[in-house]
């Protein structure tokens, strides 16, 4: 079946935000893909990052990298796991470990806020 961009059906509409929302074929808002890991906060407090998270089409992840905070001795960082993302929502579950996530991006970097009460954590990342 072709869909034409541009249809004014309005369930073709939402179908076609999809499939053409991007000429790279990425959905925007899709966190597949390979992400400098440019930026993280704990409670409101910043720390320098490094490295990279590298999302599959498969549902894992893995990360690794270093965090360090003002004052603190730099942390070397090191996971895999498992997301499931549904639009702006996503899950992160590292073990037994389960956290909420809203995504927002702009350009070519997406930031990942926790869903919990302010200042909440958040994740900050550039598309390779």
């Amino acid at each position: 079946m072709r869909l034409i961009c541009g249809s004014s059906i309005a369930v073709a509409g939402l179908m076609l935000a999809v499939a053409c929302g991007d000429s790279t074929g990425v959905d925007p808002f899709s966190l597949v893909g390979t992400w400098d890991y440019i930026g993280f906060t704990d409670d409101g407090v910043a720390a320098q990052t490094t490295g990279t998270w590298v999302f599959e089409a498969d549902g894992t992840f893995t990360v690794k990298g270093t965090v360090t905070f003002p004052g603190e001795p730099t942390d070397d960082i090191s996971n895999s796991g498992t997301f499931e993302q549904n639009g702006t929502a996503v899950v992160l579950i590292l073990g037994s470990d389960r956290s909420d996530w809203t995504l927002s991006a702009s350009g070519d970097v997406a930031t990942l806020t926790e869903d919990e009460p302010p200042p909440a954590n958040t994740i900050t990342l550039r598309r390779r």
